[in-house]
C-alpha cells in the first residue's frame, strides 16, 4: 500500500545524498546509502538561499528550529558526461552537514 501511495503522490521526505563540496559549494553529489547510483558532478550554481522553519515537534527551546542552506544547482552523471543537464536542489542541514536532493521537474 505504501509503494503504491508513493508512486502517486511521490517520495514524502526528499533522497538523502552524500555531497562532496570545495570552498562552500557543492561539487559533486550521490544519493545515499551509495548503490551503485550515479554520480552527478555540478556544473552549474543557479540559485543559493537559507530556508528556516520552526521545529516541527513541541520543543523546550523557546527559539531557533531548522536552519538549511540550499542550492539550486546543474548537475550533470559523471558516468554519462554528454548527457543533458539536470536541475536539482540541495540542501544542508544545520549541524553535522546532513544533506538531502530534491530533483526539480520541468
Amino acid at each position: 500500500m505504501v509503494n503504491a501511495f508513493s508512486r502517486v503522490f511521490g517520495s514524502r521526505s526528499p533522497t538523502p545524498v552524500q555531497v562532496r563540496w570545495q570552498d562552500g559549494e557543492p561539487v559533486e553529489f550521490q544519493r545515499r546509502p551509495v548503490r551503485k547510483g550515479p554520480r552527478f558532478l555540478v556544473t552549474d550554481v543557479r540559485e543559493r538561499w537559507i530556508e528556516e522553519s520552526p521545529w516541527p515537534f513541541p520543543s523546550p527551546m523557546p527559539v531557533g528550529g531548522d536552519r538549511l542552506r540550499c542550492w539550486r544547482v546543474a548537475a550533470r552523471s559523471a558516468e554519462e558526461p554528454q548527457a543533458p543537464e539536470m536541475e536539482f536542489v540541495l540542501r544542508m542541514r544545520a549541524g553535522p552537514g546532513v544533506w538531502d536532493l530534491v530533483r526539480v521537474q520541468r
